[in-house]
């Protein structure tokens, strides 16, 4: 499957979900005009990626490290990384290895926050960590 690559814009982040090197991520700012339209597409192809893996087997894909690191997140954006997360979770339960990483900058304790209250809400039970990054790259 090909991967999904989208540029960051001013108000919305970079995404690239790639299954040949296991490497997914969304780095930046989130708060998209519309944020529908900005997320559908990642929905879309993680929904063909769950088939993907259910016509090749969980054996055809490499564990996946999904990293998230995010300066800003909106209201609309954070809902949208509940349904991610619990997409991610489906992956993981079809025997595919996750791990979930998120991000935040040194100080930004909101950041933090937000992170570990995704991994509840969302019921995600791939190994997850919420840690300091200095470094979005």
């Amino acid at each position: 499957m090909e991967p999904l690559r989208i540029k960051a814009k001013k108000d919305s982040p970079e995404i690239t979900l790639d299954p040949r090197s296991g490497n997914f991520t969304i780095i930046g700012v989130s708060h998209p005009e519309n944020v529908t339209n900005f997320y559908e597409p990642v929905v879309k192809w993680l929904t063909q990626f769950k088939l993907e893996i259910q016509k090749n087997g969980a054996k055809s894909v490499r564990p996946i490290n999904f990293r998230l690191f995010f300066k800003y997140i909106n209201s609309a954006s954070y809902k949208y990384m509940i349904t991610l997360f619990q997409h991610m979770q489906e992956i993981f339960e079809m025997g595919v290895p996750i791990q979930i990483v998120w991000n935040y900058e040194p100080g930004d304790e909101d950041m933090a926050e937000s992170g570990w209250e995704l991994i509840e809400y969302s019921g995600i039970k791939a190994p997850s960590v919420c840690e300091v990054c200095n470094d979005p790259i």
